[in-house]
Order: structure tokens, then C-alpha cells, then sequence
């Protein structure tokens, strides 16, 4: 079910209204049918993956629950700290135990039907190589909605547990409601447990300044993903279709469109994501924060897709830095390679190491692998470049101050990350890199500026309709410069009739500018085929 679409627009009335007639208590247990019935929308075979991720995640935690709870039991009858230690020692094996069982079966159910065809086709290729005649064939999943972003979230939740920084959930089906949650179960964000379940479950009435609040950010969402994202879209697809006919200056046009599209379609289905939740009293996480204001690489990914940031961060390359295993290895290079290059490698190999499998959590393709270590190597290369950095600003302290130096800053940002984004939008490694070493061999703008956009499937409106959004997106942008929320800037700036203006004016482009209608195919959003 789109979010975009009628239908949904329909569910959630019936939602709100089923909501509110219930009492109090039972209204979460309303949230957990709705996104039942949800998520049955995108094929009802589907439920069995996410009721299946339920199930184990269930008794797994309960099995946690159990062991910890029998820890703190024992450990009180006695005043001996060397027994307490090592009941607790005990009680941490036997719950790893559990959360390793869960994970196998969890992130197993992911690479099942996400990674099987990857696996077998490259298995394929090598035995093509070696000159076999036999090949597999392929099982073709079908890849259920939003698995990559619930299965993390569960996993979150798994760990969270084992570190006793979370209480196993006694019921379960407070548990399905934490992993299925209908508006983020598409692309996010990706939730914490201590975070979401602190207003998740607690039924609170439907009331006009939530509905305002939720509503207001609903009506961005679509805005961006119809008046702009949807809008460019078909002129992306003719430009990555036939990528033998738009090199060079076309190239560098194609990033930056897609830069734009993608912006708009995924913080367009989070602003839908926050808002509706906001209408139902739910808080949720931001996602993003103004990423194209970003000086660096590094900057840019604590900005943009932010709890999946934090997720790969705090679950994975800190684990994994701080092993036991990595920090022998640390001794070992400060051995051979010294304190400096010894003590920073094997942090750069967790780093790799975690890009890789970021690249490879949002698709199952070379392209993605390639994706997430470019980010890898540019923020490795910045980390070992710090000393000259810092030695520049020594030099030259009003740097950092000066716009024009942060302008530029910002500028190199945004187009390197739009080329490592090339991995996104072109079929196969090689001919994204021949795409960007288009732009010093065949760089064309004789040719771009003769052509110009007339090839791609839109007319000059649709352009004219697609900057006059990007021109209130910028404008709701710069209110919130300085982290207040755009919607406190209006209520606390802006007169009241001024505020309707602007919130009326955003409907009616929404109404009149939108691409939908006959002949139009409505889109999914693109993060929901992570």
C-alpha cells in the first residue's frame, strides 16, 4: 500500500477511527491489527518472514529474560563478589547463547531471500571461469517490504536485551507491534527500543495538536515525493537507461538529479513515516539533518540517514573495535608498523569491513559492495589526512570561518558523494566507473548545451514545477537552520494567517503540481527495495 496512495489515505481514517472509539489500554493492540492488515497489503505470504522474525525474537528474549532474572536472584542471597562475578559471567554465556541462536535465524531469514540469487550467480560466474559446464539455478525470492529495516531494528532490540540495556517485552504481541509498526516498517527509521516503546504503547487520545502537528509533516512528505521526486524521476530513467548517449556534462547532471530525487522520495516517506506516528502520539527519530549543509564525508553520514548510522555504529564497528580479537591485532601492528600506523590500521579495517556490509545491506549487487567502500576509503583517507588538515588551519586559522572556504567545502561534498552514488543508479562497476572517467574524456558540453534536456520526457513545466518545490523545501530548510523545528518557526514567527498561507500553499501545489493521474504510474518508494 503506497503511502502516496488513496487506499492509505483511506486505512488511516478507518485507523483513527477504530483508535479512538477503544479504550485506552487496548489501543496499541489496534496500531498492532492495522499494521497487520498493512503490511498483508504488500502479499500476505510476507507475514510468515515478519511473524517468523516475531516468534524467534520472542522466545529468545524471554529465554535472556529468564537467565538475567535468575542472575540477580542468586547473586542477592550472597555477599561474595567473586561468586556474584561469576554468576554473571555464567549468565552472559547463556544468554549469548540465546541472542546467537536469534541472530542466525533472524539475519538468516535476510540473506535467504536477499543475498541466495547474489550468492548463486556469482558461484555461477566463478565456475564459468574455471571452464565448468554446470551451473545452479536460481531460487528468485521474492524480497518481502521493508525486511532490511525491520530485521535491523529486531536486532537492535535482540542485543539490547543481552546488554541488559533493555527489559525483554513479557508479551509478544507488544513485540509485534515494536517490529512491525506500520509507518516505519517500509523504510524506516530504524528504531530503538528504549527510545519508541516509551510512547508506543501508550494510547494516547487523538487530539487536534497532534493532528495538526502529524499533518502538517504528512503533507511535506507528499509534497516532496509528488511535486518533485516523482516529477523527475522519468527524465533519471531515460538518462541511466541509455548511458552510452548521455555521458560527460550529462553525467554530472545525472548525479545531481538523482541527488534531488533521492533527497526528496526518502525524507519525503519519513516526513509521512514521523507525522503519521506524531498523529497517534508516537515519537520517532529523525533521520535526517540538513545533509547537504555537510563539510565532509564523515559529517554527511551523521546527517543523512542517521539511525542507520548509528545502528552500523554502535552495533557493529564499536563491537568489532573493541573485541578482544581486534585489540590483539592492534598490539601486534603497534609491534611490527609502530604506535601510529600500527594502532589506526585495524581501525580502518573495521571500518572497511563494516561499509562492506552496509554496502551489501542495501542490495545484493557488486554496485552497492562498491558503493560502501568508496564511502569507506574517502573517510579512512580523511581520518590518515587529519594531520595535514590540521597543520592547514594552523596556518590559515580564519579558514574555517570564512564562507567562501565553507562554501566550497560544502560544494566538494556534495558532488563527491554524488559520485560515489553513480554506484546507485548504473548497471555493473565498470561502466559506472567508465561514466565518471566520461567526465574528463568525452565531457561534451558543446553537446549538452546544444541538446539540453529535450530528450528526457519532460516538458519545461514539469522543470518550472520541480524548482518552484525545491524552492519551499529550501526556504522550510532555512527556517530550521538552527534546529528548531520549521513547524515551532511558523507557530512562534509567523502570524497565524500567514501560517495557513504557506501551509494552503503547500496543499495546493501538492494538488495541482503532484504527478500522479492518468497515465501515471505510481512509484514505490526507493528505500522500500532495501
Amino acid at each position: 500500500m503506497l503511502f502516496t496512495s488513496a487506499n492509505f489515505l483511506l486505512f488511516l481514517l478507518i485507523l483513527f477511527a477504530l483508535y479512538q472509539a477503544i479504550p485506552q489500554r487496548y489501543r496499541w493492540a489496534t496500531l498492532l491489527l492495522g499494521s497487520m492488515v498493512f503490511y498483508a497489503f504488500s502479499g500476505p505470504i510476507f507475514l510468515l518472514y515478519i511473524c517468523a522474525t516475531i516468534i524467534v525474537s520472542y522466545v529468545c528474549t524471554m529465554g535472556m529474560r529468564r537467565i538475567w532474572e535468575r542472575c540477580d536472584y542468586i547473586s542477592e542471597g550472597t555477599d561474595d563478589k567473586a561468586l556474584r562475578k561469576q554468576y554473571k559471567a555464567e549468565a552472559k554465556a547463556a544468554s549469548k547463547r540465546w541472542l546467537v541462536t536469534a541472530l542466525v535465524i533472524v539475519l538468516g531469514l535476510l540473506a535467504m531471500v536477499k543475498y541466495t540469487d547474489f550468492v548463486i550467480g556469482n558461484t555461477n560466474t566463478v565456475l564459468g571461469w574455471m571452464g565448468a559446464d554446470r551451473s545452479f539455478g536460481f531460487m528468485r525470492f521474492a524480497l518481502p517490504m521493508g525486511i532490511s529495516f525491520y530485521t535491523f531494528q529486531t536486532v537492535g532490540y535482540l542485543i539490547d536485551v543481552h546488554r541488559q540495556k533493555s527489559k525483554a517485552l513479557p508479551n509478544p504481541f507488544r513485540l509485534a507491534l515494536f517490529v512491525s509498526f506500520f509507518p516505519q516498517v517500509v523504510q524506516g527509521p530504524i528504531s530503538r527500543f528504549d527510545m519508541l516503546g516509551k510512547t508506543l504503547y501508550s494510547g494516547e487520545s487523538l487530539n487536534g495538536h497532534n493532528l495538526t502537528r502529524g499533518g502538517m509533516r504528512v503533507l511535506l512528505g507528499f509534497f516532496k515525493k509528488l511535486v518533485i521526486a516523482d516529477r523527475l524521476w522519468p527524465a533519471l530513467v531515460v538518462l541511466t537507461s541509455y548511458p552510452e548517449d548521455f555521458m560527460g556534462a550529462y553525467y554530472l547532471f545525472s548525479i545531481g538529479l538523482y541527488a534531488v530525487i533521492l533527497f526528496m522520495d526518502f525524507t519525503g516517506g519519513i516526513d509521512i513515516t514521523i507525522g503519521v506516528a506524531e498523529m497517534f502520539g508516537i515519537k520517532m527519530p529523525e533521520n535526517f539533518n540538513r545533509p547537504f549543509y555537510s563539510r565532509s564525508i564523515q559529517e554527511y553520514w551523521t546527517r543523512w540517514h542517521i539511525t542507520m548510522y548509528m545502528w552500523f555504529r554502535d552495533y557493529l564497528f564499536y563491537p568489532m573495535t573493541l573485541s578482544k580479537g581486534m585489540l590483539r591485532a592492534t598490539k601486534f601492528c603497534r609491534r611490527v608498523l609502530g604506535d601510529g600506523l600500527g594502532k589506526r590500521l585495524p581501525v580502518h579495517i573495521s571500518l572497511l569491513w563494516v561499509w562492506f556490509l552496509t554496502g551489501l545491506w542495501h542490495g545484493a549487487t557488486w554496485n552497492f559492495i562498491a558503493w560502501g567502500l568508496a564511502n569507506g576509503i574517502v573517510i579512512m583517507l580523511a581520518q590518515e589526512l587529519t594531520p595535514l588538515k590540521n597543520r592547514f588551519h594552523a596556518r590559515f586559522a580564519g579558514a574555517k570561518t570564512n564562507r567562501i572556504f565553507i562554501c566550497l567545502q560544502i560544494l566538494w561534498t556534495f558532488w563527491l558523494m554524488n559520485m560515489i552514488r553513480s554506484f546507485d543508479i548504473y548497471a555493473g562497476v565498470r561502466n559506472t566507473f567508465g561514466m565518471m572517467g566520461s567526465v574528463v574524456t568525452d565531457f561534451g558540453l558543446g553537446d549538452f548545451l546544444t541538446r539540453g534536456l529535450s530528450e528526457l520526457t519532460l516538458y519545461t513545466a514539469d522543470y518550472i514545477a520541480a524548482g518552484a518545490g525545491m524552492l519551499v523545501i529550501f526556504w522550510i530548510s532555512y527556517l530550521g537552520r538552527d534546529g528548531t523545528d520549521y513547524r515551532d518557526k511558523l507557530k512562534n514567527n509567523f502570524h497565524w494567517v500567514a501560517r495557513y498561507a504557506v501551509v494552503g500553499l503547500i496543499f495546493f501545489m501538492t494538488l495541482v503540481l503532484g504527478a500522479y493521474g492518468h497515465g501515471y504510474d505510481a512509484r514505490q518508494f526507493i528505500y522500500n527495495m532495501f
